[in-house]
C-alpha cells in the first residue's frame, strides 16, 4: 500500500482519519502495519488494508487477531491467517489404496489418522506455495489451488474466473470502461474480485490511482500479485459505509456484482457521495429479477433498478445490445434508456448514472479492441486438436462444463468452433507482432490480451 492512499481513506465506522503505526514502512510503502482511528485498529496485510470487522479470510481470524500477529512481527502468519484455505475434506488426502478399503471401525480410524497426517503436510506445502509462489506460478495456478485442490472445491468458480477475459460479460464491462477519458481523480472498482476489470481501469486512468475494493481478501491478494499490481486495494464490506472520503473518485465502477448486494440503496448513496456532482457511476452486468439466473443474489427488476436511480440522470440498457455493438468494435448505446417493457425479457442489464449530460450518447468505434490490451495469447477456451507437419495448429472451442456453456452461450456468436493458426502467425503472436492475421484472430476473440503471469 502506498502511503499516499491514506489521503482518500477514512474509517467506515466513525469516518475518522486512519493513522499508520509505522511498523513496516519502506520508501512510502506500507506492507505490514496497523491503522488506528477513534474507534478501532485495522491491519495492513501484504500491502492491503483490511477495514472491516468480524471474520477475515478463510480461517475466521478477526481484525484483532491479525493486528496482534503484525504487532509481534509475525508477518507470514498474518498473511496465512487470511489466505490459507481449508484442506480437502474427509479421507480425500489419505492414500488411494487406503480410501478403497472397507469402512469398518479399525480401518476408519487408520483413515482418519492418515488424513490428519496428510492434512498437516498439505498445510505446510500450501503455506509455502501461497507465501512464496516463485516466478513460474501464475494467477490461474492459484485459482486452481483454491477451487480444485482445497476444501472449497468449486469448479464453477474456477471456470468463472480463469476463463473470464474472453467471456461475454467481460466484453460488456470492457465496453463501459471506454467511457473513461482523462479522469481528474482516482477510479474506484467496487467488488473488484480478482482484478480482471481493475487491470483495464488502470489503463484508462491515465496516471490517476485506481483502487479496487472487495470483502474477499484472497481475490485482492491475487489481483495485487498477478493481475493488476499497479492498482491499490482495500478489503472492506462493499454494500455498507465505504472507507473513502467524500468526493474522492471521478468514476465508480462495479461489474457483475451489484445485484449480489443486499443493501443496494446504501451502496448507491455511498457511490453518489464518493463521486459528487461531476462523477460517473457505472453498474454493469446487473441480473434481472424477472429472468432466472444462477447465483443471481438479490437482483431487482428493471423497474426496481430504475427506482433506485430515480434522483440521478441515468441510462439503463440491456447487456445484449452492448455486446452486439462491442463485436462491431463500437461503444455502448447510451443516448436513451431502453423501454422498461422490453427490458423485462433481458437476463442482464447495465446502468450509467451521471450529472454530466454529455455522457449520454451512442459511442462510436474503439481505437483498438479493449480485449487486446496486454500480452497477446490464445483464448484458453481453445484446445489443441493436432499440429500438422508444417507446424500449423488446429484448435477447437471447448467449454469446460455444460454449465459454463449454458451460461456463456453468447460466446458462440463470436468464437468460431474450429480454427487453424498458421505456424508463422504463431511466431508473430509469440513476438507480440500485430500482423493482419493476428488482427483477424483478435477480432474473433481467438486471441486475447492477458497479464504476463495469468496462465
Amino acid at each position: 500500500m502506498n502511503i499516499s492512499l491514506l489521503q482518500w481513506l477514512c474509517c467506515p465506522f466513525c469516518a475518522g482519519n486512519l493513522n499508520p503505526c509505522g511498523t513496516d514502512q519502506i520508501e512510502g510503502e506500507l506492507e505490514y502495519d496497523i491503522l488506528t482511528c477513534h474507534c478501532g485498529r485495522y491491519p495492513i496485510v501484504a500491502g492491503i488494508p483490511v477495514l472491516k470487522r468480524g471474520a477475515i479470510g478463510t480461517a475466521r481470524q478477526t481484525a484483532d487477531d491479525v493486528t496482534g500477529l503484525i504487532k509481534s512481527g509475525r508477518y507470514r502468519e498474518a498473511l496465512l491467517s487470511v489466505i490459507l484455505p481449508p484442506p480437502p475434506a474427509g479421507p480425500a488426502l489419505a492414500p488411494a489404496w487406503m480410501q478403497s478399503l472397507p469402512s469398518v471401525r479399525g480401518i476408519n480410524r487408520l483413515k482418519r489418522l492418515a488424513h490428519q497426517r496428510a492434512s498437516r503436510r498439505w498445510r505446510e506445502q500450501a503455506a509455502a506455495f501461497l507465501t512464496d509462489p516463485g516466478d513460474q506460478v501464475t494467477a490461474c495456478d492459484l485459482l486452481d489451488f483454491y477451487y480444485h485442490r482445497s476444501g472449497f472445491k468449486m469448479t464453477n468458480a474456477y471456470d468463472y474466473f480463469a476463463f473470464r477475459f474472453g467471456q461475454p460479460r467481460h466484453l460488456v464491462a470492457l465496453s463501459f470502461t471506454s467511457l473513461i477519458h482523462t479522469p481528474r481523480k482516482p477510479i474506484l472498482d467496487l467488488a473488484c474480485g480478482y482484478g480482471h476489470i481493475t487491470r483495464s481501469l488502470v489503463r484508462r486512468a491515465k496516471g490517476q490511482p485506481v483502487i479496487g475494493a472487495d470483502p474477499n481478501f484472497i481475490g485482492l491478494y491475487v489481483a495485487k500479485t498477478f493481475i493488476a499490481p499497479e492498482a491499490e486495494y482495500v478489503c472492506c464490506v462493499t454494500d455498507a459505509s465505504l472507507p473513502f472520503r467524500n468526493g474522492s473518485f471521478s468514476t465508480a465502477f462495479c461489474s457483475d456484482a451489484f445485484h449480489l448486494f443486499i443493501n443496494k440503496a446504501t451502496c448507491f448513496r455511498e457511490l453518489k457521495r464518493l463521486t459528487h456532482e461531476n462523477g460517473l457511476i457505472m453498474l454493469v452486468g446487473l441480473c434481472n429479477a424477472l429472468s432466472k439466473y444462477p447465483y443471481a443474489g438479490e437482483p431487482l427488476s428493471p423497474e426496481g433498478y430504475q427506482g433506485l436511480l430515480a434522483d440521478m440522470p441515468h441510462c439503463l440498457v440491456p447487456d445484449r445490445a452492448v455486446l452486439t455493438r462491442y463485436l462491431q468494435k463500437q461503444g455502448p448505446p447510451l443516448a436513451r434508456s431502453s423501454e422498461i417493457g422490453r427490458l423485462a425479457y433481458e437476463p442482464t442489464l447495465s446502468v450509467v448514472a451521471s450529472h454530466r449530460h454529455e455522457v449520454f450518447q451512442d459511442y462510436g468505434s474503439f481505437q483498438d479492441w479493449p480485449h487486446a490490451e496486454g500480452r497477446l495469447g490464445l483464448n484458453p477456451l481453445y484446445t489443441e486438436e493436432r499440429r500438422d507437419g508444417l507446424g500449423n495448429l488446429h484448435l477447437r472451442r471447448t467449454f469446460p462444463t455444460a454449465w459454463y456453456e449454458e451460461h456463456n452461450a453468447e460466446c458462440k456468436q463470436y468464437l468460431p468452433e474450429a480454427v487453424s493458426v498458421d505456424s508463422k502467425v504463431l511466431s508473430h503472436l509469440a513476438q507480440g507482432e500485430r500482423t493482419p492475421e493476428v488482427e483477424k484472430l483478435i477480432e474473433q476473440c481467438v486471441v486475447l490480451g492477458m497479464p504476463a503471469r495469468y496462465r
